[in-house]
């Protein structure tokens, strides 16, 4: 038996969740890390807590990816700059983007975990809640205005996009919720 770290093993489960689903059990992500149970187990007690310590370490993979912002800067251009980072880090690292995909629309995140996830983002709020103070968008609630984002990102993701069309397709969105 190998001896895995933690964020080794996350790493393999994160290969055998995109190639076999959430519901893969946690018997071949032991096989695939060729782990015992009880190295699982030590870092993992549950399965669920497997799934919340997987996405919080996607999500933190991804925020780290966004990195710096600079919050003097126009919120357009420092939306372009998430969009342009995401982008990068979804075409470098697509097992990762896929997994923390399904992992949320699954809904099988515990709320504690989505919330510090979520708290990971906290720049890309401060990046609507600007736009909204500048007058910068349209009148709707910030929630759907960033799910409509997020949409047209992951629909350039999904779509190879080159980085031309990458910025083409972020000033596309953009322009759907901002008021110039």
């Amino acid at each position: 038996m190998v001896r895995y770290s933690r964020e080794e093993i996350l790493d393999v489960a994160t290969t055998v969740i995109d190639a076999q689903g959430i519901g893969v059990s946690t018997a071949k992500i032991v096989a695939a890390a060729g782990i015992s149970n009880g190295t699982l187990f030590h870092y993992f007690p549950t399965k669920q807590a497997l799934l919340d310590a997987l996405y919080l370490y996607l999500k933190a993979d991804l925020s780290a990816a966004l990195g710096e912002l600079d919050p003097a800067s126009e919120p357009g251009a420092r939306a372009a700059l998430i969009w342009q980072r995401w982008c990068r880090w979804a075409r470098a690292h697509p097992e990762r983007h896929r997994v923390a995909r399904l992992l949320h629309a699954a809904e099988l995140v515990d709320p504690e975990s989505l919330d510090e996830a979520a708290a990971l983002f906290a720049p890309i709020d401060a990046v609507f809640v600007d736009a909204r103070t500048s007058g910068d968008l349209v009148d709707m609630p910030l929630d759907y205005l960033a799910s409509t984002i997020q949409a047209h990102l992951e629909l350039a993701i999904d779509s190879d996009l080159t980085p031309d069309q990458q910025a083409t397709a972020f000033a596309m969105a953009w322009a759907s919720i901002s008021t110039h």
